[in-house]
């Protein structure tokens, strides 16, 4: 028979581990959408300005809706960074403006399917969750189209477009990889033996790369990947830099 303290303290970890994912998805689309917000008036043609504005404020709002869910499983002490919040768990890749529109491009597009594999592996017990989970989904379910789009566009149409993607595709898409962690994470395995995670870290990886690795290759990217579909072979991650719990890329002292 499993103790009443015992079931509490499973069910204290996985509120932790359902709040550490959320939290860090919530980060990183509050920064990925205020840096977008900036190019809303310096993207290349009125089409792309008016969608990464919109995009910018979909993520923006979505954050807002993520961070007081964040809130409740921790009993609070999770603001938004609007609100005072000075630690921060994005990616290292948000944590400056963007300099050109080659690397809003190239950051969107390798950031945004990351954080819907995630939301999508995630199966919170409490069906408001879920609900709140859906729309954020479904309000940013043509977000990796526009960058797929815009990414193939520089690259094929711009004469110097490669050159603006290859930088940051290379810098951005090891710390995505490594985001997804580890094998064998504690808080990912505790999530996965309670059925609210319908994937490891190496599941999510995969699912990930079926969406953004073959528009890569295809453009001819070195990217440090092979494979197919279901069946990827990656370079060695940098896991030396790897902070689980800001779930980020530590690359200075």
């Amino acid at each position: 028979m499993t103790s009443p303290y015992a079931e509490a303290t499973r069910e204290a970890a996985i509120d932790d581990g359902i709040a550490n994912l959320l939290g860090v998805v919530a980060d990183n689309k509050y920064h990925l959408g205020r840096w977008l917000s900036q190019w809303a008036v310096g993207a290349p043609g009125l089409e792309s300005a008016v969608a990464a504005a919109g995009i910018a404020q979909g993520h923006l709002g979505q954050a807002r809706t993520l961070y007081p869910l964040v809130d409740e499983l921790i009993d609070g002490g999770f603001a938004s960074p609007d609100e005072g919040r000075t630690r921060r768990y994005n990616m290292a890749a948000l944590d400056a403006p963007f300099e050109t529109w080659g690397q809003a491009v190239a950051t969107m597009f390798l950031v945004d399917p990351a954080l819907d594999v995630v939301l999508r592996a995630l199966q919170p017990p409490a069906e408001d969750q879920v609900r709140r989970l859906h729309r954020v989904l479904d309000e940013s379910r043509f977000n990796t189209e526009f960058a797929r789009g815009r990414l193939v566009e520089l690259t094929t149409r711009w004469e110097h477009g490669r050159s603006h993607l290859t930088g940051p595709l290379t810098t951005v898409l090891p710390e995505v990889l490594c985001w997804f962690g580890p094998d064998g994470e504690e808080g990912v395995r505790t999530l996965r033996e309670a059925s609210v995670l319908t994937a490891d870290g190496a599941g999510m990886r995969s699912a990930y790369l079926d969406v953004v690795a073959p528009v890569l290759l295809d453009l001819e990217y070195e990217i440090g990947i092979s494979g197919t579909p279901g069946d990827w072979t990656c370079e060695e991650l940098p896991w030396e830099h790897w902070n689980p719990l800001r779930r980020r890329l530590e690359t200075t002292a």
